[in-house]
């Protein structure tokens, strides 16, 4: 194996990427075939997938890859080892902040640049209303994740609206999601509205295949996917 195979495989794990305008030597080394190749044969061996998009390459552990990728568990350490069902109900306020950022289709998945707190909590709590109001419609759904939807926007209306960090506010709840996204360099604090990173917009297109936007519409939404979905 060259030892510049080495080198870069080394270089991504240091933060999972690396970028042409600050690394342009081992950026440069990717594009050596022999590199690549070997590589590609760590990919298989190791189980993560290498991502080039934007000037970045991106190492990403595939989710079956007990070494590098996270779990529930260490979701929960980082969020504050919080009971499962916060646990759960944190997981859901995520993935519907991500949707309210990258709501849409093709070459327009990202719909909003930014988002003020008041806004979600806004829409976060008309969501789990529409959802105890539209209980029946999303018991095929709650069976199909195994998760308890009417549950979690029960415990969601039930927080209070003060400004303490508890998890049994509104803004605790939120603000354990925001420090997970920016201590994963996923959002940043622009004078008081939260905007995605360079790293979030490169990513969700790899993550959102097609068919996953289309089920967490179908989540999201009453258990309802657009005509054209798949």
């Amino acid at each position: 194996m060259k030892p510049e195979s080495l080198k870069l495989f080394a270089k991504l794990m240091e933060k999972g990427y690396i970028t042409h305008e600050q690394e342009p030597t081992f950026y440069e080394y990717y594009n050596d075939t022999e590199i690549a190749s070997e590589l590609a044969v760590m990919e298989q061996e190791l189980d993560f997938t290498l991502y080039r998009t934007n000037g970045r390459l991106y190492l990403l552990p595939n989710p079956s890859n007990e070494l590098f990728s996270q779990d529930n568990n260490d979701f929960r350490r980082s969020v504050g080892n919080e009971k499962l069902e916060e646990l759960y109900l944190l997981n859901y306020m995520a993935v519907f902040l991500l949707h309210e950022l990258y709501g849409g289709k093709g070459n327009t998945l990202q719909t909003r640049y930014c988002i003020k707190e008041s806004d979600f909590l806004n829409e976060f709590t008309s969501h789990c209303e529409q959802v105890r109001s539209e209980g029946e419609t999303l018991k095929n759904a709650s069976a199909q994740y195994s998760m308890d939807f009417l549950r979690l926007a029960d415990s969601w209306l039930a927080k209070r609206s003060d400004d303490s960090i508890s998890v049994d506010t509104k803004h605790g709840c939120f603000m354990k999601i925001i420090r997970k996204f920016r201590d994963e360099d996923l959002l940043y604090d622009a004078d008081g509205v939260w905007k995605p990173t360079v790293k979030l917009s490169d990513l969700m297109p790899y993550y959102l295949a097609q068919n996953r936007i289309a089920e967490i519409h179908s989540i999201l939404e009453g258990g309802k996917t657009d005509a054209g979905d798949p």
